[in-house]
């Protein structure tokens, strides 16, 4: 889409808002990389899997938009307002977040955990052979069924951090990089989890119960 045909839909997309005929923004699949959006009113807009990555999004007025699958990957979003905006699966991955108003939105969901109706659910870690956090080790996941850290980071600012760190299948399954690795869920309670905003599938929690080791197809192993 070039900078005409993008003043256009958002100019119509004003009339709209306003109440003036006109037509609200749809934007589903549009190639938007790089482009100039600050300030630019699209709450309610369409922008479910549109190529966002990199554009610049400043002040953007994005309440209550649609941005499911959108890839927002270094997007600039400095103080836009995403209150109240659908953003399963978007990609917002080394997007600048600074300021930005992202009140009302469940990051674990965004990234797929839901709980049951007692709250509670589940997510996988990966360990080294000896059953440590390849990363910094510490707590040994094969000793014990209950673990529970002092504290866990509340930042939801910070991507990674202290605490329990647990994560996606699919995230564990990105990462997987050697043979040794093994991979173990754990059940916990949300109220106990701090997701970072925009999290690619990873965020910690005070504590947690191991269900058991599974396989890397995600299965448990009986």
């Amino acid at each position: 889409m070039n900078k005409t045909e993008l003043n256009k839909v958002l100019e119509e997309h004003k009339k709209w808002l306003g109440g003036n005929e006109g037509q609200r923004a749809n934007l589903q699949g549009a190639y938007l990389q790089g482009a100039n959006l600050q300030d630019a009113n699209l709450q309610g807009a369409d922008l479910q899997g549109a190529d966002l990555q990199d554009a610049n999004l400043q002040d953007a007025d994005l309440r209550d938009a649609y941005l499911q699958g959108a890839y927002l990957r270094g997007a600039d979003l400095q103080s836009a307002n995403l209150q109240g905006a659908y953003l399963q699966g978007a990609n917002l991955r080394d997007a600048k977040l600074e300021n930005t108003i992202l009140e009302d939105i469940n990051w674990l969901a965004y990234i797929g955990i839901v709980p049951d109706k007692k709250g509670f659910a589940y997510a996988y870690k990966f360990t080294n052979a000896a059953g440590e956090g390849i990363y910094t080790g510490g707590i040994n996941y094969l000793k014990d069924t209950q673990f529970e850290v002092g504290e866990v980071d509340t930042d939801a600012n910070k991507q990674c951090s202290y605490g329990i760190n647990l994560a996606t299948f699919s995230w564990c399954l990105n990462q997987f990089r050697d043979k040794s690795y093994r991979l173990f869920m754990f059940e916990f309670n949300i109220k106990d989890a701090v997701c970072p905003i925009g999290s690619d599938g990873k965020f910690r929690v005070k504590k947690c119960t191991k269900v058991g080791e599974c396989d890397w197809k995600g299965n448990l192993l009986v």
